[in-house]
């Protein structure tokens, strides 16, 4: 070996050991750099087997002469971050599930006295307590603020749901504009990598750069990466091209629909995520196109059923205004099949207006037939006031009625000041044609005339007791009399006796309670039903972030950079440094000697 090519050796160690030194330092001084991946300079051996134009070398025994660089590269296992990426994107989605579905939850939390259970229990047991307690106006304000806390509730998770679906609206809408951002910023940052790599020197740095920004990317999509040398990344989602080259295909939000969907430029295409995964884009298209939905469609039928059953109920009874078919329950935005939670109200203007009792039919046992009995007296059966028929109000073939009673039940339960009992009725003629005097003696002992009272005509009454308050008891003598009934200086009697109450079928005011009850089975599985999806996706999340960690650790193993082990090489190559120096060293006083024996 000549002197020339000790030197030769010795200087090509000395810039390769430098270039490794440079590596080594760039990797400790980047060690907490984000996303920074380790540079690594792989030696060769360098051949002499070049010959010039006049010579050649005639050493045929040496192979080598000194070292150089192979590669500088920059270390990444495109698998692993394949893995880290997919991981980061199911973990996001999971995350974003729970977040808002935890939200929901609260809101339909059980075990307060707001949540929607409690709010349908407290309606069952103030109907249960109108059942026992029929005529407390009490119980009447209690059932009337029971049910209006019910339908607050109603219209409280309605309007947080409604919240949630804007919120989330507009998270996806900046999410998408997000996530465009990153496309196009890959793609540029493509544009730059192949430039520098045509230019002879490859930008690392951009590289990473580009890595960092698809890792980010990941959280908001299930984005795939391939790399090719001829136009970088390529990236795709759900099998859609995103970014090509230096061509991005941005995202957009269509609000045409019911619900928004994400589509994928102008191609047309809609990007639909599956059950699970698809980062945080995916995890709201799927809130809002299944989840919020879903959750909406369960209130509004719970609501629904609230109504429709309730009302059934309320309209078989009666209210202390003696109204029937009444809906308790209803819709304020109008008719309509289905009722939906934002929109039902109270249809009821007071306690006096609660159907708690059973409307049984004229004419029937248990009915107003029972709560006004007539004693024919003299009249017999089948004379005169013997054609009374014992009902309070309009027959069942529309004829008018004997007597009747402003404002009482149709279970005969009094109203106000009117305490009913058996009034003696003393008929005697008048010299008028179509008159009659009647005499009604009370049952409290007081006693009133009403003379010249015009028979001939249907619909005529006379007052049997009036509390001075509008609640009274009339006989309608039209119907019942005719002049001839009483001869010239004849006296008849007879008696009507209405019953001061009588104890009522409660069971339309019992039936509403079983309802409730019942439904508040509903309003506790669709809390359920959301804190069931919250777990699932808080499983998800915990696993998804395990195997994302596992993978981080696996891709820092492989291009991470350990300042230890940096340090360690570091200290290698300064010997080696120190001893390629050396052999210049040698190389240069072997020449020295040479040149002095030469002298």
């Amino acid at each position: 070996m000549s002197v020339n090519s000790l030197f030769d050796i010795g200087s090509t160690s000395l810039r390769a050991v430098g270039e490794k030194i440079d590596a080594t330092s760039q990797n400790i001084a980047n060690a907490e750099s984000e996303g920074y991946r380790r540079r690594r300079v792989s030696l060769s051996s360098r051949s002499v087997a070049a010959t010039g134009l006049y010579a050649s070398n005639g050493a045929q025994d040496v192979t080598s002469s000194g070292v150089g660089v192979e590669q500088f590269e920059r270390v990444r296992d495109g698998m692993l971050v394949a893995a880290r990426n997919e991981a980061r994107s199911s973990e996001s989605a999971a995350r974003e599930e729970g977040r808002v579905l935890g939200v929901l939850e609260g809101a339909l939390a059980t075990d307060t006295d707001a949540g929607l259970s409690a709010s349908l229990q407290g309606l069952a047991d103030g109907f249960s307590n109108l059942a026992i307690n029929p005529d407390s106006q009490g119980v009447r304000e209690s059932v009337l603020g029971r049910a209006r806390q019910l339908t607050d509730t109603f219209g409280r998770l309605d309007q947080r749901l409604g919240e949630l679906t804007t919120n989330t609206e507009n998270a996806l809408a900046g999410n998408v504009e997000k996530a465009n951002g990153l496309l196009d910023k890959v793609a540029s940052l493509n544009e730059q990598i192949e430039n520098a790599r045509a230019g002879g020197s490859p930008d690392y740095a951009a590289e990473d750069q580009r890595d960092q920004t698809v890792k980010e990317l990941s959280k908001l999509l299930p984005v795939e990466a391939q790399e090719n040398r001829s136009d970088g990344y390529t990236l795709t989602v759900d099998g859609m091209t995103v970014v090509q080259g230096t061509e991005a295909t941005n995202l957009s939000v269509d609000q045409s629909g019911n619900t928004p969907a994400v589509e994928f430029g102008k191609t047309g295409v809609e990007f639909t995520p599956g059950a699970e995964g698809g980062g945080e884009i995916g995890a709201q298209a799927r809130l809002l196109n299944d989840t919020l939905p879903g959750v909406q469609s369960d209130l509004d039928a719970l609501a629904d059923d609230v109504v429709k059953k309730v009302n059934a109920a309320h309209r078989k009874g009666a209210d202390q205004n003696g109204d029937t078919g009444e809906n308790f329950f209803v819709d304020k935005s109008g008719p309509s099949s289905e009722n939906t939670a934002g929109n039902i109200e109270l249809n009821v203007d007071g306690p006096k207006d609660i159907a708690a009792v059973a409307t049984p039919a004229l004419g029937t046992l248990g009915g107003n037939e029972t709560a006004v009995t007539i004693g024919q007296g003299d009249f017999g059966d089948s004379s005169g006031a013997g054609n009374i028929e014992d009902r309070l109000t309009v027959g069942p073939d529309g004829s008018a009625s004997t007597v009747e009673v402003s404002s009482i039940s149709p279970d005969g339960n009094l109203p106000g000041g009117v305490e009913g009992g058996t009034f003696d009725i003393t008929v005697e003629d008048n010299a008028n044609t179509g008159e009659l005097d009647f005499t009604i003696n009370r049952p409290d002992g007081s006693t009133s005339a009403q003379t010249g009272v015009d028979v001939s005509s249907d619909g005529t009454r006379i007052t049997l007791e009036d509390d001075g308050s509008g609640n009274t008891l009339k006989l309608d003598v039209g119907t019942a009399f005719a002049d001839g009934d009483v001869g010239p200086t004849e006296t008849k009697e007879f008696s009507v006796t209405v019953d001061n109450s009588l104890p009522g079928n409660t069971g339309p005011a019992q039936n509403i309670a079983d309802v409730a009850s019942d439904l508040s089975t509903g309003a506790t599985d669709l809390a359920a039903g959301v804190g069931t999806q919250v777990q699932e996706a808080a499983a998800k999340e915990e696993a998804q972030a395990a195997v994302g960690e596992r993978v981080q650790a696996q891709i820092e193993d492989v291009s991470g950079v350990s300042v230890d082990q940096q340090l360690s090489s570091l200290i290698e190559q300064q010997q080696q440094f120190a001893a390629s120096a050396q052999v210049l060293t040698t190389a240069r006083e072997v020449s020295s000697t040479l040149l002095s024996i030469a002298r």
